[in-house]
């Protein structure tokens, strides 16, 4: 076994360059991260969660565009602020970002189906900011953590569906990639596990996978396979939230599919939030993958 190096008196947390002294990323580390406020607020719907941030580069021409969903289990108290950091640092290699909030289930009420409709809706509301912002939406990325990495796949097959389909949409705007981070693919799968994440994904289906079999279909990644988009998956291989076979198995059938997705396995000592963190390993991946 490799001995441990003792690390330097002033070396603050994660910055020694021993793997074996480092530890995951931690909620607090996500959350003690600052940003400026967006450039534009704009909402998508009557609802005060129904809005979205807008960050500008400062260059001319049209912007490529990232629509950044934020994950939180799909829960009610975890919103887009501790995703604000990563796309202010985005939007500063050159792109647009396009933060979007969406319902999320409460004591009242489950997420089925407007978290779905508003995630569909956030995107599609590119389309009329386009113009007045100078997007390019003909080069759309979407970029999803978690929960939001199972709504940005789920967006991205959205103009494979039929009419039969239950969120089907005549015209939804298509995403030229994604760029999934630690996502919830088999949404069957992990609902059925324990733990404040799982029941996360049982209280905005409404119940379990036996009790709504088809609204799981309906919006499972597994079983709406986003073919002829690329995908970036992005997973740690000690992911103690999202196991990442959830990924492994996606990519997969992608792959045996017809289609096209890689994924990209974070090593140890990376964890469920790395890949949020605007500095380290994690970042300069996610800076190639996204930065062209």
């Amino acid at each position: 076994m490799a001995r441990k190096t003792r690390k330097a008196d002033n070396a603050p947390p994660g910055k020694t360059d021993d793997p074996a002294c480092r530890e995951p990323a931690s909620w607090q580390q996500v959350t003690a991260q600052r940003a400026r406020a967006p450039d534009f607020t704009i909402a998508y719907g009557q609802n005060p969660d129904q809005f979205g941030e807008l960050r500008l580069p400062d260059l001319p021409g049209l912007h490529p565009t990232v629509v950044l969903i934020h994950g939180g289990c799909w829960l009610p108290e975890y919103d887009l602020a501790h995703v604000r950091p990563l796309a202010e640092a985005l939007t500063a290699k050159g792109v647009a970002t396009w933060t979007i909030e969406y319902r999320r289930p409460d004591e009242s009420q489950d997420g089925w189906p407007e978290t779905f409709e508003d995630a569909a809706l956030a995107l599609d509301l590119l389309r009329t900011l386009a113009g007045p912002h100078h997007l390019d939406i003909e080069h759309v990325e979407v970029m999803g953590h978690s929960a939001g990495g199972q709504l940005a796949l789920w967006l991205a097959a959205r103009p494979l569906f039929q009419p039969a389909h239950p969120l089907y949409s005549t015209d939804p705007l298509p995403v030229q990639r994604v760029v999934a981070l630690a996502p919830i693919a088999d949404m069957e799968a992990y609902a059925d596990g324990e733990g404040s994440c799982p029941d996360g994904a049982r209280r905005v289906m409404g119940g379990d996978a036996k009790r709504h079999p088809n609204r799981y279909r309906a919006v499972s990644p597994l079983h709406n396979l986003a073919l002829g988009t690329p995908l970036d998956v992005v997973h740690a291989v000690d992911d103690a939230i999202v196991p990442i076979d959830q990924s492994q198995i996606y990519v997969d059938r992608i792959n045996k599919a017809g289609g096209r997705a890689d994924l990209y396995k974070l090593p140890p000592p990376a964890g469920h939030f790395d890949v949020l963190l605007t500095e380290g390993a994690a970042w300069e991946l996610l800076q190639r993958l996204l930065v062209h």
